[in-house]
């Protein structure tokens, strides 16, 4: 019986919280700029101030090629777009092999026959957007150095046509890469 009171304690609480929290969300409150001349006050309208909850986020859209040293392009090669925060050392991620198996898995794109990828994702805007690039079919398309490649996220290549609150946009690049032999 305990149990089951807590539980609905705890389920009121968090829904007063809630509640409360995300009223704030949508706030859009009036401004005004009072200028005082002689006698009189002039009151001018200065827009809305809307208060939000989130975090900023940007769509990144990343098309490339991967070459070899000659600009032949190479198949099978795994590419993934790294998180913010993921520490590399030369072309390997540091952490639980485990987690670095599964996230290099399930996060790779394959470049094609023409060696063309793309790479649609969203998250938090960054500086630079950080490529890992990994030959691991092994000597079916020769054998190539994995390469660790830094896109520098500069505004000109930033859509802000569908920005609106948190989303600043879609950041648009076209990236060649050359792969070295082994």
């Amino acid at each position: 019986m305990k149990i089951k009171i807590l539980k609905l304690k705890n389920w009121l609480l968090l829904s007063v919280m809630g509640a409360l929290g995300l009223s704030g969300c949508n706030c859009h409150k009036k401004t005004a700029q009072t200028e005082v001349e002689t006698d009189t006050i002039e009151v001018r309208d200065r827009g809305e101030v809307r208060l939000m909850y989130g975090v900023p986020t940007m769509n990144f859209q990343l098309r490339g090629k991967v070459t070899d040293a000659q600009g032949k392009p190479i198949s099978g090669i795994k590419v993934n777009m790294l998180e913010r925060n993921m520490e590399v050392q030369g072309t390997e991620l540091q952490g639980d092999p485990d987690r670095v198996k599964e996230y290099l898995e399930n996060t790779a794109t394959t470049t094609d026959r023409q060696g063309r990828f793309e790479i649609k994702n969203s998250g938090i805007p960054q500086e630079q957007v950080r490529l890992l690039v990994r030959d691991v079919d092994g000597n079916d398309n020769g054998s190539h150095q994995d390469r660790l490649v830094e896109v520098e996220v500069t505004p000109d290549a930033v859509d802000r046509t569908n920005a609106s609150g948190w989303n600043q946009g879609t950041f648009n690049k076209q990236v060649e890469i050359k792969l070295e032999d082994k």
